[in-house]
């Protein structure tokens, strides 16, 4: 009988160390060729990749890519058509009721469901998410994605298991959109949190949703695989792969040279040449838009309206359309026309250079007097064309003669100011904050910008405090009737808008270019995307 050799233990330990080291290399690259249904290559307009927490960063395009692909929602937005402004529908929670005063919610969740790691989707996995963002005392208790996550949770009071598949929330007061902030909350695996704990977490992002994280190169690169085991549907797309790339003209030049398949808001010169050349230009109305906020905690803004109007009168909006080649259209005011929330009640802002200079001297300036600092960022998530439209900016109001300081930031510190408030010392000197909101996606996206406060006791971001806003914004979101909501929604734009507390000035038509090869692809009128049933491939 042949005996086997004896090794020593060093050389067991040895080639166990080699055999992860190769493991590590497989796993670095999207392995092989993409599965059936093909790789999708993006390149965003994001600085970063977002990271793949809960909720993710980099604004909505960390959901859009990241965060609604990787897990699901109690709700979630019915993304595959593009004819209605999405709305909540049943996701892990397969249905719901709620009690006559709009003050107790209890939810179904669906059966059969499991996570990346295989493990259960059930109840506890909802209370454990939410005391991970909301109990302080909860051991696994992550106070980064809990101030991320404050807004969705403005309004409850308590949640409890009632059985494995039943979840009971009571909220604060009367509240019907509940199911809205649902859509945004998402739910990790509890064992991947336990196991790699909220530091090492985004390395080994786990949900239920349709892909898998396969790789993630923060600052390069991240690759999502389609879940073959997905609960909803079955999921077509075999691979995503996300590039950040911050500046238009490099995203056209991935588009071009064949590095990527999907660009979004490439240059927007360059829309007639990629329609030429094959490619498929995606365009529509969309809640999304560019508003500016006036730092209302002090002069020269505070309690001036003159001086917000003068500056809104002296925006050359079709102007500035015209130098994007008309991939954006101007605001009339905060929702565009078509939304729900929009009022026809009060006319917005037209083009006038004469009225503007007799509002800016009843302000109490003279031409050259006014000096102001402006805030926005050179990239990022939904942004438009943040350089060329502020060069615009800063020409329509030099010509009634007000100067205007330019101060150019990385997106991620504009949202850093978002959730400080202008009211910091750090950022008190800035006049008027650059903002990008999902302008009436979802009626609870209001809540930050319109009420007089925040979560956790914070003032609004920029100042605004109208009691007939925050009245009007209550009423809406305690009304069982939908149609009820937006009247009193319609009300608040008429304030704000007779109050001039934003700078009225763009909406985005959402340009992003696919190539031909890109099947399934439907363009809501939203800022989030089904990828489930897009294809790559030649037909």
């Amino acid at each position: 009988m042949r005996t086997r050799p004896s090794h020593p233990p060093a050389l067991y330990v040895a080639l166990a160390l080699l055999l992860v080291v190769l493991a590590g290399c497989a796993s670095s690259k999207a392995s092989g060729p993409p599965p059936s249904g093909g790789e999708l290559r993006i390149a965003m307009s994001a600085g970063n990749i977002p990271f793949p927490s809960t909720p993710p960063n980099e604004g909505y395009e960390g959901y859009r890519f990241v965060g609604n692909n990787i897990y699901d929602g109690l709700t979630r937005l019915n993304l595959n058509q593009s004819s209605t402004l999405p709305t909540p529908q049943p996701a892990l929670a397969e249905s719901w009721t709620t009690s006559k005063d709009l003050t107790t919610w209890t939810f179904k969740l669906r059966q059969g469901v499991t996570f990346h790691d295989g493990t259960t989707f059930n109840a506890d996995a909802v209370i454990f998410q939410y005391d991970r963002l909301r109990t302080k005392t909860f051991q696994y208790y992550d106070a980064k994605s809990a101030a991320s996550a404050a807004a969705t949770f403005r309004y409850f009071k308590s949640w409890r298991k009632v059985d494995d598949r039943t979840v009971e929330i009571k909220t604060t007061k009367p509240y019907a959109w509940l199911l809205w902030d649902l859509a945004g909350i998402l739910y990790p695996s509890p064992t991947a949190v336990k196991t790699y704990g909220n530091a090492n977490y985004n390395k080994h992002a786990t949900g239920t949703g349709p892909f898998r994280m396969t790789k993630y190169v923060d600052g390069q690169e991240m690759v999502l695989t389609r879940n073959d085991n997905y609960w909803r549907v079955p999921v077509k797309l075999g691979r995503i792969v996300l590039y950040p790339q911050p500046e238009p003209a490099s995203r056209l030049s991935m588009l071009q040279s064949g590095e990527v398949d999907w660009a979004e808001v490439p240059s927007p010169d360059s829309v007639q040449q990629l329609k030429k050349e094959g490619y498929q230009i995606e365009l529509g109305k969309y809640p999304h838009g560019i508003m500016p906020r006036f730092n209302l905690f002090r002069a020269p803004f505070k309690d001036n309206l003159a001086l917000r109007q003068a500056l809104n009168y002296a925006l050359d909006r079709e102007g500035t359309s015209a130098l994007l080649n008309n991939v954006g259209y101007p605001a009339t005011e905060y929702v565009y026309d078509g939304n729900p929330s929009y009022t026809k009640n009060t006319p917005g802002y037209s083009y006038d250079v004469e009225k503007a200079k007799k509002l800016l001297a009843q302000a109490g300036y003279k031409p050259g007097e006014l000096t102001l600092t402006m805030a926005y960022p050179t990239g990022g998530s939904g942004n438009m064309y943040p350089d060329t439209m502020m060069q615009k900016l800063q020409a329509d109001f030099a010509a009634i003669g007000v100067t205007t300081l330019l101060k150019p930031m990385e997106w991620n510190t504009i949202i850093s100011i978002g959730l400080d408030g202008l009211q910091a010392k750090q950022w008190s000197n800035i006049d008027i904050l650059w903002a990008s909101p999902a302008s009436g996606m979802m009626p609870t996206g209001f809540s930050t910008s319109y009420f007089c406060n925040r979560p956790g006791g914070l003032k609004n971001a920029a100042g605004l405090c109208d009691p007939k806003i925050d009245a009007a914004l209550t009423a809406a979101s305690q009304q069982a009737d939908v149609a009820s909501q937006y009247k009193y929604l319609q009300q608040m734009m008429d304030v704000a808008l007779r109050n001039a507390y934003f700078l009225f000035w763009m909406h985005d038509l959402n340009l992003r270019v696919l190539s031909p090869n890109v099947h399934g692809y439907v363009q809501p009128q939203s800022w989030w995307v089904d990828f489930t049933q897009i294809t790559v491939g030649k037909d």
